[in-house]
């Protein structure tokens, strides 16, 4: 490659003619796109895992529901019946957007105009190996240049919604994806992969050194080398029996086949790469316990893609995109299933906690209601729902129990002395009180 590099520049190693600028130009592109086949592209089609985490995260994505409303419309009333008709389904263009920020850490999607009305026709996701920003001002890119083989073309920045990743170095360019930061661990992958297939495909025969007590002749190493890879390379003579002469003993070289399994390093080097796609790598192991599939479903859209869709994807949406037109998108995180599920356990939990929990102790003169109250949002900020409604009285009470001593009579809140009210409580009743199932209304 190297000496190639030097016959284009020069022209004088293999004849080759002296290059315009714009040949020039062309050639290092060519020579930086053809790489070593460690690019994020080159990997996502080389390494399983690496592919498995795209088309995840890209599947989850483009699945969730939204939503085009009115710009005028205030938020908090965006509803079924305040929904705006619009005719192009996001669900293609959201997969293509999504897979290449994890490869490129970023997206171009091109708006086309009908060539008539001049209105939006169709979205394009171009490819992001061929996009680059060519002009930029102190708003952001002005101009991006599309460049496939010789041809290229400028696109206006209107024309053009941009996705980016964040990037520490640039806040015009492309960010650092998920492919880049997983790079080195998909390779190793792959390089260990390509070694297997070379091993298998040399009929699992480990590299050798055939040797001799005498002297060997160049011609007739040449010989006999080449004699030993046809008579045992490939899989179709992988259990051929040979007879060697001249005295050649065959050593094997390099560590033992059992010792470069190493599936403690795949297992290591398959973690980074979902840790660089933000996935939980509790996924990428077969679950026999379905709560436990479900708590890392969830943990994979709670943690990683709902706050990914609301800050790099629905903005970019809105203000490159829907505003223009006097709209706005919402994506309805709450309605995804994994979500839903979550959200509904939780609620029984809490109606557990008020039906069963709260209220039978508040009938037995356990609690007082700004005590239950109190107990009762606690409970609900740590699981994350609204506290209790402080207009809300409860039911009555049980009547005090005549056996124990004196009880309270002046109900929920009284001002008896603190010393009384607890020697109260932990005084032994004569009969156990009800313990009904009072209802009260979850907390909205």
């Amino acid at each position: 490659m190297r000496q190639t590099y030097k016959a284009a520049i020069t022209g004088g190693v293999y004849g080759a003619k002296a290059l315009t600028l714009g040949d020039m130009d062309e050639f290092m592109d060519w020579a930086i796109d053809a790489g070593d086949g460690t690019k994020p592209q080159d990997l996502y089609a080389a390494v399983a895992w690496t592919f498995w985490c795209v088309n995840l995260r890209a599947n989850n994505i483009s699945q969730i529901p939204y939503g085009v409303y009115s710009l005028a419309l205030p938020e908090g009333d965006e509803d079924e019946d305040n929904e705006e008709e619009w005719p192009l389904d996001l669900a293609p263009l959201l997969w293509d957007v999504e897979a290449w920020l994890s490869l490129k850490a970023a997206a171009y999607v091109l708006k086309r105009l009908g060539r008539r009305s001049q209105q939006l026709a169709k979205l394009q996701v171009l490819n992001a190996n061929t996009m680059r920003v060519l002009k930029y001002d102190d708003d952001g890119p002005t101009v991006f240049r599309q460049k496939v083989g010789a041809r290229q073309r400028d696109y206006p920045a209107e024309q053009i919604v941009y996705f980016r990743a964040f990037s520490p170095t640039t806040d015009i360019g492309p960010g650092i994806g998920a492919g880049e930061v997983g790079q080195v661990a998909a390779t190793l992958i792959k390089n260990a992969n390509a070694w297997a297939a070379a091993f298998f495909e040399n009929g699992a025969i480990p590299a050798v050194f055939l040797t001799t007590e005498g002297s060997v002749p160049p011609v007739e190493k040449e010989r006999i080398q080449s004699r030993w890879e046809k008579i045992l390379k490939g899989v179709g003579r992988a259990f051929k029996t040979t007879v060697l002469e001249r005295g050649l003993v065959p050593t094997v070289i390099g560590q033992p086949v059992k010792d470069l399994a190493m599936p403690q390093l795949e297992s290591t080097k398959r973690e980074q790469i979902l840790a660089a796609h933000n996935i939980p790598p509790g996924l990428a192991e077969a679950k026999t316990n379905r709560a436990e599939r479900d708590a890392l479903q969830y943990e994979l859209w709670t943690q990683s893609l709902i706050p990914w869709v609301r800050t790099r994807i629905q903005p970019v949406l809105n203000d490159q995109l829907f505003n223009e037109l006097g709209l706005r998108v919402l994506f309805k995180t709450n309605e995804i299933e994994v979500v839903q599920k979550e959200e509904i356990a939780k609620a029984e939990s809490m109606a557990f906690t008020i039906n069963g929990v709260a209220l039978p102790a508040y009938t037995a003169n356990v609690m007082s209601v700004d005590e239950v109250r109190s107990w009762i949002d606690s409970v609900g900020q740590a699981a994350n729902l609204p506290s209790l409604d402080k207009k809300f009285e409860p039911e009555e009470r049980l009547a005090p129990q005549p056996f124990g001593g004196p009880q309270p009579q002046e109900g929920p809140g009284t001002q008896q002395p603190a010393g009384e009210r607890v020697d109260a409580r932990t005084r032994p009743k004569a009969v156990a009180p009800e313990w009904g199932h009072h209802r009260i209304s979850s907390p909205s």
